[in-house]
């Protein structure tokens, strides 16, 4: 069983990943492997994995933290604890980190060329209204 999960890992499209069944306040997907039969959320090993706040609300309140210029700020604005919104952006921030080692280490990218790669993302999402 554990040769037939692996021959499937990565693959899109393949029928080998089934909704099991959807849960939480913006109804995450519960996902089934059908090869090893494994369990998982569909934002596992993301900002949102574990979270009982939709991703919207999340990215929200974190985009104004600059505009507000302190998390007790943005606390006040979105009625969110600020130990709550500390703890998103600790996350956040660890992800962020990852990425950008990723991109170092094994794309051998320049610090240069990554930080551009940031700010056309930066870019994109405010062109898209995120």
């Amino acid at each position: 069983m554990v040769v037939d999960a692996a021959l499937d890992y990565g693959k899109q499209g393949q029928g080998n990943i089934i909704i099991k069944q959807r849960y939480g306040k913006d109804k995450r997907a519960l996902l089934k492997r059908r090869t090893c039969k494994e369990h998982f959320s569909e934002t596992r090993g993301t900002v949102f994995f574990g979270l009982d706040t939709t991703r919207e609300e999340v990215l929200r309140t974190l985009a104004i933290i600059p505009e507000k210029g302190s998390i007790r700020g943005v606390a006040r604005a979105t009625g969110h604890d600020k130990d709550t919104i500390s703890k998103w952006l600790e996350v956040a921030g660890a992800h962020c980190e990852e990425v950008t080692k990723y991109f170092l280490q094994n794309l051998n990218l320049t610090r240069v060329e990554v930080d551009e790669i940031w700010e056309f993302i930066k870019k994109t999402r405010k062109f898209d209204g995120g």
